[in-house]
C-alpha cells in the first residue's frame, strides 16, 4: 500500500473516531458502506494533498451522518432526484464536519478552488446566475462567494434552510419541496423562451421566411434543397429535430432562444453541476494496474560512498607530467589556466560587476523607508503645507546566502562537448572564487573503480536500485588555492584533449589520462537519488540558505530502474502505458509521486527539490541542427517555432518547461560551448572609418556576446544576484 493511503487511512479512522474499514480499490468514486461501515476510496492520480483531504472528509462525514434512509430515497426518487438529495445532504454533511473539524476548512475551500480549476463543475465561460436554482446552491456551499451567486427572495429561504437543517429527515422535506420548485422554474424558463421566440418571429427579427439569415444563407449555399413545410415554423422540438435530419441545421426554432445555461437540463430538471463533478471525479480514478517504487531514504545514502574527493582524485598519470619522449604539442602544458585567465580576465570583470549591479538593484528593492519620529529640520521651514517634516530611516532586508553544486556528465557521448564545457566550468569556478560562493562541481561516471565500488543499501522490498557510479569532485571551494589551480590547469588539459578541432591531441589522451578519469556511461538517475544527500551535507557545511543545484548533461539515463511487482516479478517504473501506471514513494517527505509521462528523470527531479528545497537549474545540451531541435521540442511537448529556434542558434538557449528543474535550458554543444569572444576588430570588420554609433554598436554587441559565450555563468547569475 501506498504511504499515502496508509496516512489518509488513518486519517479517515481518526475522524470517524472508529475504526471503520477503509479500503483503496479501483473504483470509479469514493463511497461508504452505511451498514457494513466500510470506507471505499478509489486509487487516484493527479491529485493534490487538499483534494485527498476533501474527499476522506467528505466520505467519513457521510458515515458520521447519513443513515441508510439516504440510500432507500434516493433510489425511490430515481436519477434526477437523487442528484438534488446528493446536494442538500452534501451541504449538510460538509458543514458538520467543518465545525466539528475546523482544520478540515481550509483544505476542503482549497481543493473545491481547484477543483474548479479544472472544471470539474463544467461551468467555465458560463453564466452561474443562468443556472437552475439547484446548481446554484451546489456552487454557493461548495465554493462559497467566489462563486459570485445571486439569490432572489423566495431561493434564499431555501438557501437558509439548508444552511441551519440538522437532520436526515430535514433534508429529505427540503430536497422533496425544492425538486417540485425548480420543475416549475424550467418549465416557466422554457415557456418564457418561446414566448419570445414568437414575439421576435411576429416582430420579424427572424428575417422574412420566419428563419432569419442563417437560413437564407442556408439556401444560397444549398440550392435546390427547400423546405416545403414553412407553415410548421412554430412547432416543438421534435418538428426542429426532423428538420435538422433532413440538412436545415440552421434554421432557428424556439429551442435555439433558451439561454444555453438551459439546454443541458433537457425535459427533466436535475443538478448537472453535482453529475458534472462526479462525472468529472471517477475520471481522476486510477484503472491500470499500479507498480510502486521506493526511493531510497537520506539516512540510508552515505556520502562517502559515492563521492571521490579532489584529495584522491587523478587526471594524467606522473609519466605525462614530464616526459621527454613527448613532442611539444602532446607535452603537459602548464600555462593553461594562465592563458586562459588572460583571455577570460575582462569577459569575468564584466561578468562580476554585472552580479554586483543586480545584486544591489536586489538590495534596494527590499529597502523599507519609515519615519524616525524626530524632526528634520530642513524641512520644519514647510511645516504649513507639509506633513512629512519627520526625518526618514531606510532599512535594508537581508539577502540570503547561496551556494552552487554542480553535477556534470561525464560520458562518452561528451567527448565532442567536453572542451567547451570545462571552459564554461572553470568561468563560473572563477567567478565563484571572486565573489566568494560557495561550490562544488562533481562529474558523475561509471568509469572510476581505483578504490572500491559502493557497497549500495538495497531492500528486497520495493526500492529502487542505485547503479555503480561515482561522484568525481573535480573543483571546489574548499579547494587551497594551489590545488585549485593545479586542478584547474589539469581539466583545461583535459578540454584540449578532446576538443573537436585539435585531432593531433588525441593520440596522447588514451594512453595518460588516469583509467579511472575515463569517459562512460550516465548515471543520470543514479546521481539524482544520491544528490539530495550531498547537497543537505553542502547546504550544513557552508551554511548557504539557497543551494542552486545545476545538471549538465546530453543525454538521458540509459538504464531502467526496476522494483517488484505484486505478484514478485521485476518490472519497470516509467510512463503510464496502457496497461499500467508507476509511483515512486518517498517516506522521507511522506509523499507518493505518479512518474511523470516524460519519465522517470522528471519525478526523481521533483522529489530532489522537495528534499532539498534547492533552486535546480538543468542544462541540456544538443547538436545545433535544426532536426534535433525540433526531436527535442516533440519529446518535451513543446510547439516547434522558428522564433524559438533562432533563440537557440543566435543566443545559444532556449528554455523548456516542465521537465522537474526550477529553470531547464537547451543550450548548443560543440564549438559553440567555447568561451571565445568577438573582439572590436571582428565585429567591425575592415572599415577604417569608423563613427561613434557604429562604435557604440560594436561595444554592446562585444559585452552582449560576453554573455551570450558563458551561457552557464549568465543564467547563474540571473538566479542568484
Amino acid at each position: 500500500m501506498l504511504n499515502t493511503q496508509i496516512s489518509k487511512s488513518t486519517l479517515a479512522k481518526l475522524l470517524a473516531t472508529e475504526n471503520i474499514s477503509v479500503e483503496y480499490r479501483k473504483v470509479q468514486t469514493a463511497s461508504f458502506d452505511i451498514v457494513d461501515r466500510r470506507l471505499t476510496l478509489p486509487i487516484m492520480n493527479d491529485t493534490t494533498p487538499e483534494m485527498t483531504d476533501l474527499l476522506v472528509g467528505h466520505e467519513v462525514g457521510h458515515a458520521l451522518e447519513t443513515p441508510q434512509e439516504y440510500v432507500d430515497s434516493a433510489k425511490a426518487g430515481g436519477a434526477a432526484f437523487s442528484t438534488f438529495l446528493n446536494v442538500v445532504e452534501d451541504a449538510r454533511v460538509e458543514r458538520k464536519m467543518k465545525d466539528r473539524y475546523p482544520g478540515l476548512r481550509k483544505p476542503m475551500s482549497i481543493a473545491y478552488r481547484q477543483f474548479t480549476e479544472r472544471d470539474f463543475f463544467g461551468i467555465k465561460d458560463k453564466d452561474v446566475n443562468a443556472l437552475m436554482l439547484i446548481d446554484r446552491i451546489n456552487l454557493y456551499f461548495k465554493l462559497g462567494a467566489i462563486a459570485g451567486i445571486e439569490f432572489n427572495a423566495e431561493e434564499i429561504e431555501y438557501v437558509t434552510e439548508i444552511e441551519k437543517a440538522e437532520s436526515f429527515a430535514q433534508v429529505k422535506d427540503i430536497t422533496e419541496r425544492l425538486y417540485e420548485f425548480c420543475k416549475a422554474e424550467l418549465k416557466q424558463k422554457r415557456e418564457e423562451a418561446k414566448k419570445e421566440f414568437e414575439k421576435q418571429k411576429e416582430n420579424g427579427e427572424l428575417g422574412e421566411d420566419g428563419f432569419g439569415d442563417d437560413a437564407e444563407d442556408y439556401e444560397d449555399k444549398n440550392p435546390g434543397d427547400s423546405d416545403s413545410n414553412d407553415d410548421d415554423d412554430d412547432q416543438d422540438g421534435e418538428d426542429f429535430e426532423d428538420r435538422f435530419d433532413n440538412g436545415y441545421s440552421n434554421k432557428p426554432t424556439f429551442e435555439d432562444a433558451i439561454p444555453n445555461e438551459l439546454k443541458a437540463y433537457g425535459d427533466e430538471v436535475k443538478s448537472i453541476t453535482d453529475e458534472k463533478f462526479q462525472q468529472a471525479l471517477s475520471g481522476l480514478a486510477e484503472t491500470k494496474e499500479i507498480f510502486v517504487g521506493k526511493i531510497a531514504n537520506q539516512n540510508q545514502i552515505i556520502s562517502k560512498n559515492y563521492i571521490v574527493p579532489f584529495k584522491d582524485l587523478k587526471f594524467f598519470v606522473d609519466e605525462f607530467y614530464d616526459d621527454p619522449g613527448l613532442k611539444v604539442h602532446e607535452r603537459y602544458d602548464s600555462t593553461l589556466l594562465l592563458k586562459f585567465e588572460a583571455k577570460n580576465k575582462n569577459p569575468i570583470a564584466y561578468l562580476v560587476k554585472e552580479f554586483e549591479m543586480k545584486k544591489k538593484a536586489a538590495e534596494l528593492r527590499r529597502v523599507t523607508v519609515s519615519d524616525t519620529g524626530t524632526l528634520d529640520t530642513n524641512k520644519l521651514h514647510t511645516y504649513k503645507f507639509n506633513d512629512d517634516i519627520f526625518r526618514k530611516i531606510g532599512s535594508v532586508a537581508e539577502g540570503k546566502n547561496h551556494g552552487i553544486v554542480m553535477f556534470i556528465d561525464w560520458s562518452g557521448s561528451m567527448q565532442d562537448n567536453l572542451s567547451g564545457t570545462i571552459e564554461q566550468l572553470i568561468t563560473m569556478a572563477t567567478f565563484c572564487r571572486k565573489v566568494n560562493i560557495p561550490f562544488d562541481v562533481y562529474a558523475f561516471s561509471t568509469e572510476y573503480y581505483v578504490n572500491k565500488k559502493q557497497e549500495h543499501v538495497l531492500t528486497p522490498n520495493g526500492q529502487l536500485p542505485i547503479d555503480n557510479f561515482h561522484l568525481l569532485n573535480i573543483l571546489s571551494s574548499s579547494m587551497k588555492n594551489a590545488t585549485y589551480r593545479k586542478f584547474a590547469n589539469d581539466l583545461l588539459q583535459v578540454a584540449e584533449a578532446y576538443a573537436p578541432y585539435l585531432h593531433y591531441r588525441r593520440n596522447y589522451k588514451s594512453g595518460y589520462i588516469c583509467a579511472g578519469m575515463g569517459l562512460g556511461g550516465t548515471p543520470l538517475n543514479a546521481t539524482i537519488q544520491v544528490a539530495s544527500v550531498v547537497v543537505n551535507e553542502f547546504r550544513k557545511r557552508t551554511r548557504s540558505e539557497v543551494v542552486n543545484v545545476i545538471f549538465l548533461t546530453d543525454g538521458e539515463d540509459s538504464t531502467n530502474l526496476w522494483t517488484e511487482s505484486g505478484s514478485g516479478r521485476n518490472v519497470t517504473i516509467g510512463p503510464a502505458d496502457r496497461r499500467s501506471v508507476s509511483y515512486i514513494e518517498d517516506k522521507d517527505s511522506a509523499k507518493t509521486y505518479r512518474v511523470s509521462d516524460k519519465g522517470v528523470t522528471p519525478t526523481l527531479l521533483q522529489i530532489l527539490k522537495d528534499r532539498t528545497g534547492c533552486n535546480l537549474i538543468g542544462f541540456y545540451i544538443l547538436p545545433k541542427s535544426k532536426r534535433y531541435f525540433e526531436n527535442a521540442m516533440s519529446r518535451f511537448n513543446m510547439p516547434m517555432t522558428e522564433v524559438g529556434y533562432k533563440q537557440f542558434r543566435d543566443e545559444k538557449f532556449f528554455s523548456v518547461s516542465g521537465y522537474g528543474y526550477s529553470e531547464y535550458f537547451l543550450i548548443p554543444g560543440g564549438e559553440d560551448l567555447s568561451t571565445e569572444d568577438d573582439s572590436l576588430s571582428d565585429i567591425l570588420g575592415e572599415v577604417k572609418v569608423v563613427s561613434a554609433r557604429k562604435l557604440k554598436g560594436a561595444f554592446l554587441k562585444m559585452n552582449q556576446n560576453r554573455l551570450t559565450n558563458r551561457v552557464l555563468l549568465s543564467k547563474v547569475i540571473k538566479e542568484i544576484a
